[in-house]
Formats: C-alpha cells, sequence, structure tokens
C-alpha cells in the first residue's frame, strides 16, 4: 500500500452536506455559487467578477511590505505582482493561527489552494494563491497547543498559553512565552534524529521566538513552507487594511435586522433541507466584533438599540469606530471577497457548512461568493504502520470501523488454530443445510418458509456473534496483538478522530522532511474530492 483513495461516504464524521456538497451536488445548489468541479462555473464567476474591479495599488502596497516582514521569496511577490493585473484572480484559504502551524489539515489547505490556482491557471483563468490568517478570532484555547506523537504513538500536547494584552484580544497580538522553548525542546525530543529534524527545528526556532506575536511566528513558518509556490500570507489585522474593508462593517450595521433575518431564513432552510446550521444566529446579532480595553467584544442589536458587551452606544458612534471593527465568522468571508478577487475559496467541511449559512448575505452586498473548494484530505501512514497494516491484511478503513472489528480482522489474521477458516467453513455448510432444508419445505408445506427464514437469520446472528467472541478470546490472549491492535488506533484514529484534526503537520514534516509537502501537492485532486491514504 502506497497510496489509496477513499470516498468520504465511508469517512468517519463526514456530515451529510459534506457527502451531498461531493458527489450529489444538485442537492445542495441553492446554497453555493456553484459545483468545484465544474469548470464552467469558474469562466462565469470570472466574467461576473470582472464588473468588480477596484484599483488594486494600496492592497497590493500592504501584501508587499507584509510578506517582506514574514520574509517571503521570489514567487510570492511575483504573485503579488501579477495581482496588479485586472484579469488575475486569488484562490483564498485561511486558517487560525495555530502553534506550529496547527493540525495538519492547515497544510493540505494551503496546498490545495496551490493546485487549484495552478489549474484554473492552466486553463486560461490567472490565479495565485493566498492564505488569510485569521489573525481576529479571540479564541487562544483553541490554537495554543499542537499534537504530535511519542515513539509509542501516544499524544503529546505542546502547548504555549500565550501572553495576551486582555482576555479576550485577538490572538494574533497575543506573544508566545517562554513556554515556547519548552515545547520546540519536547519537539526535539520526540523526534527522530535526522537532516528532517534538523530542518525543521531550525525553521520552527527562527519563527517561534519569546515575545513574537502569533501573527508573527505562523506567518513565518507558513512562508518557508510554501513559499516556492508563491502563496501569499495577509493579516487582516494591518492597520493599513481598515479603510479598504471598513464599508463592510457599515453596511453590517446599517443592514443589521435585515442580513440577521436573511440568516435565519438560511439556517431554517438547511435544516429543512436535512442539514445543519454550522453558526447559532442569536436573536440580537449583528456580525460584528469592537474592540474595548484591547478586548474583542460582539455588538449586539436589541429593541432597536446598539451594544457592546452590556454598553450601550448607537450607529452613528459605531460606523465612526468602522476602522477598528472585526467580523464574526459568517461576515468574514465577505470581509475577504471585498478585498481580495477570490475566484474560489478553499475550505474544509466545518468552512463548508458555515459558508453555506454565508452565501444569503452575498446578495445584500451587491456580489457573488467564490466557488467553494473542498480542502485535500489525507491519512499519511509511516513505514512501520504500514508493516503492521500488512502484517494483518489491514486497509485504514478497517482501523476506522472501531476497535471491536479491527480486533476481530487482527485475531482472525493471527490465529494459530485457524477460527476463522472454521467459522468461514462452518458458515457454508450451514448455508448448504438451509438450503435444502428450503427445498423440502417447499414440497411438503410452503408456509413455514417464513418460519425457516427466522430461523435462519436467528442461527447467522448467533454466529456471528460467537466468532466475534472467539477473535477477542484470541486477542485478548495475545498480550502482541493487542498492543498492536492499540498501536494501529492510536496512530490512524488518534482520539477516535481523523488523524488530520490531530496531529500537527510539523510532526510528519519531522520525520519526512520537506519533500513530503510536494508529494501531497502531487495528490491533491481537483476533478473529485476523496480523502488519500498516503505512505511516507
Amino acid at each position: 500500500m502506497g497510496h489509496a483513495s477513499i470516498p468520504y461516504t465511508r469517512v468517519p464524521h463526514s456530515s451529510k452536506l459534506l457527502l451531498d456538497y461531493l458527489y450529489r451536488f444538485d442537492s445542495v445548489r441553492d446554497f453555493y455559487t456553484g459545483s468545484p468541479f465544474d469548470p464552467a462555473r469558474y469562466k462565469d464567476l470570472a466574467q461576473q467578477l470582472k464588473g468588480f474591479h477596484r484599483e488594486r495599488t494600496a492592497l497590493l502596497e500592504i501584501l508587499t511590505r507584509q510578506n517582506e516582514a514574514f520574509g517571503s521569496a521570489e514567487p510570492t511577490f511575483a504573485s503579488i505582482r501579477r495581482l496588479r493585473e485586472p484579469g488575475t484572480f486569488a484562490v483564498v484559504t485561511g486558517q487560525q493561527v495555530g502553534l506550529f502551524s496547527g493540525p495538519a489539515f492547515t497544510l493540505y489547505k494551503a496546498l490545495t489552494a496551490v493546485r487549484v490556482a495552478q489549474v484554473l491557471s492552466e486553463e486560461g483563468l490567472p490565479c495565485v494563491p493566498i492564505f488569510w490568517l485569521a489573525t481576529e478570532d479571540h479564541d487562544l484555547d483553541e490554537v495554543a497547543q499542537a499534537g504530535i506523537f511519542d515513539e509509542e504513538y501516544g499524544l503529546v500536547t505542546l502547548k504555549d498559553s500565550g501572553e495576551r494584552p486582555a482576555p479576550r484580544s485577538s490572538v494574533g497580538v497575543v506573544k508566545l512565552t517562554d513556554e515556547i522553548n519548552v515545547a520546540l525542546d519536547r519537539l526535539q525530543a520526540t523526534l527522530p534524529a535526522g537532516e528532517p529534524r534538523e530542518a525543521l527545528l531550525a525553521d520552527l526556532r527562527a519563527c517561534y521566538q519569546p515575545g513574537a506575536t502569533w501573527a508573527q511566528a505562523f506567518g513565518r513558518l507558513l512562508t518557508r513552507l510554501f513559499g516556492q509556490w508563491g502563496v501569499v500570507m495577509l493579516d487582516p489585522l494591518d492597520n493599513a487594511l481598515r479603510p479598504l474593508i471598513a464599508p463592510v462593517f457599515t453596511q453590517a450595521l446599517t443592514q443589521a435586522a435585515t442580513l440577521r433575518a436573511h440568516l435565519i431564513d438560511r439556517s431554517q432552510a438547511l435544516v429543512r433541507a436535512g442539514y445543519h446550521a454550522q453558526v447559532h444566529v442569536a436573536e440580537d446579532s449583528t456580525l460584528v466584533f469592537a474592540r474595548r480595553q484591547g478586548n474583542r467584544l460582539p455588538v449586539a442589536l436589541r429593541n432597536g438599540r446598539f451594544f457592546v458587551g452590556e454598553e450601550e452606544t448607537s450607529l452613528a458612534e459605531l460606523t465612526a469606530e468602522a476602522e477598528s471593527l472585526t467580523p464574526n465568522v459568517l461576515l468574514r468571508p465577505l470581509v475577504q471577497d471585498v478585498l481580495l478577487p477570490a475566484l474560489a475559496y478553499v475550505a474544509g467541511p466545518s468552512e463548508l457548512a458555515y459558508l453555506a449559512q454565508a452565501h444569503t448575505l452575498y446578495a445584500s452586498f451587491g456580489r457573488p461568493q467564490p466557488i467553494i473548494f473542498p480542502r485535500a484530505g489525507f491519512t499519511l501512514v509511516d513505514r512501520r504502520i504500514q508493516r503492521l497494516m500488512e502484517k494483518y491484511a489491514l486497509e485504514v478503513e478497517d482501523v476506522w470501523q472501531g476497535e471491536e472489528h479491527l480486533g476481530r480482522k487482527i485475531a482472525a489474521a493471527e490465529s494459530a488454530e485457524g477460527w476463522s477458516k472454521r467459522f468461514d467453513e462452518s458458515e457454508q455448510e450451514l448455508a448448504r443445510l438451509l438450503a435444502r432444508l428450503r427445498q423440502n419445505l417447499e414440497t411438503l408445506d410452503p408456509t413455514l418458509l417464513d418460519a425457516l427464514k427466522n430461523a435462519e437469520e436467528k442461527m447467522r446472528y448467533q454466529m456471528e456473534r460467537l466468532r466475534g467472541k472467539v477473535s477477542r478470546a484470541a486477542l485478548e490472549r495475545s498480550e502482541l496483538l493487542s498492543r498492536h491492535q492499540q498501536t494501529l488506533r492510536r496512530f490512524l484514529m488518534p482520539e477516535k478522530n481523523l488523524q488530520e484534526r490531530q496531529v500537527s503537520g510539523v510532526y510528519f514534516l519531522g520525520r519526512a522532511g520537506y519533500e513530503l509537502l510536494a508529494r501531497l501537492l502531487g495528490h491533491v485532486q481537483t476533478q473529485s474530492s476523496d480523502h488519500q491514504v498516503l505512505v511516507y
């Protein structure tokens, strides 16, 4: 097994909305701009976006300055220069600025944006990849840690509690503390010695230093990882960007009640269609946050009156401070797409859900939503795990199906007594016996066939239960088999979740080297989207 593709219909935790978006797009077409796998939709959208051309000089100056600060190389500045052309579009993705780049899927999102931009450019729609650093969010606990494996594939948490200027300040301005050196030392001790570890640790120590902000560290690291493909970093907390996006907040506040009603209607429509509304829309929501003493607080509209936290304010006062406001998760796409010529946005499964809600806002702002492209998903397999899987004739799906199923497979493959074969032979013999009995009953009394069918179902059920008990007994008799079972579960389904959501991408880069990124890029699909299993 070197590489395999698995449809998301067989991947754990795949929502109905995700499956319909990937495989039955007609079922969800009312909630999105168009199918991500339909080239004609990109061309149609490109024609629409040409009508929204805005002067890009100020934006490009900001992007140049930001990417210089992140240490970007020439391919990134070439991407920024290409954006000067009115006919050049963006393929955007983004993620919260997590410790050491966050979960592995962050890397997969960036690589998907690179590949989609390449393919669209080849098809005559010039595009550059842009990574939106989600620095405005204030949920530090969600990003202040990263998971890696120890030698026995136990999940180890690396963390930095951060030095934040206020309890609810934006994560992007939180500073790293001396804890970061402890985390780096622990990562170094966990990874095997060699060139991949040394290259990774050199970059991490250069990017993640006490006193650096979360935004600076994250942006510098991703620049080093993806600069060769011209990925442009964008930090929305930059004060110079505020005048360019302030009109979005002014409109969001002025039309707060109307926009809220649209979102509530859309959420209800999603539920009626059998899906879920990812983001709860409160009855007093305005989609906007304001800053107070360094804290990021929601702006509410209750009975025609505006509040920031519990402090009453006015529409005039809020619009006067529009340049310091920030969006909530549903308004953030509008801010991004007013600023950038986004032809496509690369999203994960959760984003796919809330973007179906946000889609209803675009008409009020007079512009189309980009086409939402599903990010690539990977489960990575090292050589040690590969050998175990080959030993027991396992696939990744066997691990996903749960501990009991996996235990049975392992016990059956290893059983010296040949219990699996015995059960197969017994079931075949039982089937032959029942077939003869069925023929006799058809002649004697056909009304007894239903009773025979019920008896057959009960016998097969009891045989299956007995097979499971025998497999568990065989597994319990062997400490080695049990240990192998747990090893596979920990690595391929850590914390009963997909590997890409629990384990940081730096763990894999520290073992396989940066060339792993190019290999992953080569497996990003653009005509369809299945989960990929890759041995490294």
